[in-house]
């Protein structure tokens, strides 16, 4: 017994890392070689809301797919990052000190850079400069001069800002780094391509690349459809600034996730059983292969982050017992595990049944929650949409009608934090529009357009 003692006392010992990558270190909870081997970086769950449904001819289903980044990991250095600030440095920038707000947010991010990053600042008025060509940041001092120089002129030129962007990231190596786009804008793009469909296809190419388009919309006065779009097919992140002050603040929390990221260029891939079809991906864009399998770019995921994918299907249920529904794999570049290919793959069936009770019995109300809270978003958003065409009366009504499923939800077990939050959120923006509902175009009104719509697309992700 007292050579075990010793042995394991021998065996009990302490390993500390200090990796500096210039001066960005994340410290996160250290494991065991052993349970760092059991868990994987980025977890998923697979579930879908009725087992069993009724026999009949067709039955909606809901998946819900939850992923979550690993956050109790070895110390670890972060991943590198290629990143471009392009900012828009229109004559509407010279307002409220939008421009000097956007350098000093600016500066603050090249002062957090390492200097084994890459840096590319691009301006865009009616021209486009490259006032800073992607390097590696060794000359900070040279990176902030060329930010010093920005001044706002003439028109917006989105387009060129966002390709210029956008070629900087292709003219160097990306793998084995985060590879970003910050679009900033506070205007409506009025020169060069100014077509929603057209730029989508543009930040959904460069995606592709595993090149992820952040923006950012600043003010009152952008279209933040046309930012929302970038952003969804970029499988990067919208921002809503309401004011310049704050800008500062989303920088960080942008360079925050980045610095945090774990895994990166997430793909799900679903195929469907004869007879089963897809009605919905909510709040992600998604396209269909040649051989007609549903994919879904999600971009990276950081840390500690969680997000769920609810996806809407219809299956066939005119015949008793078991059916095949879905495959459904994912598919990432895990930077924990030196950039390995890693993923997962579910197969999914269902079963139909004349018993109403056998499907009662079996519904998964966690996933049908989801489904209550992200109907109470889209109703939010169809709202906001009303509001805006000056349908003030349609859109309170939609509102409360929003308000009213999420009330249901948080009246059972099922309901959450966020599903808490959403309620108190309908709650506020239903007095909001009561306020509002008369002057759509007002600053307030404005702004209460913006927000909601960015809140509806929060809660569908």
């Amino acid at each position: 017994m007292k050579f075990s003692a010793k042995l394991l006392h021998m065996g009990v010992f302490s390993l500390v890392f200090f990796v500096t990558v210039g001066s960005s270190l994340i410290s996160l909870s250290m494991v065991t070689s052993a349970d760092a081997k059991a868990l994987n970086t980025v977890g998923w769950d697979v579930q879908i809301s009725h087992p069993y449904v009724q026999k009949g001819t067709y039955s909606d289903e809901l998946i819900n797919i939850k992923l979550s980044g690993r956050d109790a990991v070895p110390l670890f250095a972060r991943t590198p990052v290629n990143l471009v600030l392009v900012i828009d440095r229109s004559g509407s920038m010279s307002d409220r000190g939008k421009i000097d707000y956007a350098k000093k947010a600016a500066k603050e991010i090249v002062n957090r850079l390492a200097s084994n990053d890459r840096l590319s600042i691009v301006a865009y008025s009616t021209e486009v400069q490259v006032l800073f060509p992607m390097q590696t940041l060794k000359n900070k001092e040279l990176a902030i001069s060329a930010v010093n120089s920005l001044y706002p002129s003439n028109s917006t030129n989105l387009s060129g800002g966002l390709i210029a962007g956008i070629n900087q990231l292709e003219s160097v190596e990306r793998s084995g780094f985060i590879n970003r786009v910050i679009l900033l804008s506070d205007g409506l793009a009025n020169t060069g391509i100014t077509d929603i469909a057209e730029l989508s296809r543009v930040s959904s190419r460069a995606s592709e690349k595993n090149i992820h388009i952040t923006t950012m919309g600043l003010g009152l006065d952008y279209d933040e459809n046309l930012m929302m779009s970038l952003a969804q097919y970029g499988a990067g992140n919208y921002y809503f600034i309401e004011s310049p002050n704050q800008l500062a603040a989303i920088f960080q929390r942008e360079f925050g996730q980045l610095s945090r990221t774990i895994a990166k260029s997430l793909i799900l891939t679903i195929t469907l059983e004869p007879g089963v079809s897809l009605q919905d991906v909510y709040g992600y864009t998604y396209s269909t292969t040649k051989d007609g399998k549903i994919r879904i770019k999600l971009g990276d995921i950081y840390a500690g982050q969680h997000r769920d994918i609810l996806i809407k299907m219809r299956v066939p249920s005119n015949k008793l017992g078991e059916r095949g529904f879905i495959k459904a794999s994912l598919n990432y570049e895990d930077l924990l595990n030196n950039n390995k290919s890693a993923g997962f793959k579910r197969e999914l069936s269902y079963n139909v049944t004349s018993d109403d009770e056998t499907v009662r019995a079996n519904e998964n109300k966690e996933v049908s929650a989801r489904g209550v809270s992200v109907d109470a978003a889209l109703y939010l958003d169809r709202a906001t949409n009303e509001y805006e065409s000056g349908n003030s009366e349609k859109a309170l009504s939609y509102m409360k009608n929003a308000y009213q499923k999420i009330n249901t939800v948080n009246q059972t077990p099922q309901r959450n934090q966020q599903t808490l939050r959403q309620e108190e959120e309908l709650r506020e923006a239903i007095q909001d529009m009561e306020t509002y509902s008369s002057s759509p175009m007002s600053d307030e009104g404005k702004g209460l357009i913006k927000k909601q719509k960015a809140k509806a697309l929060e809660y569908q992700q």
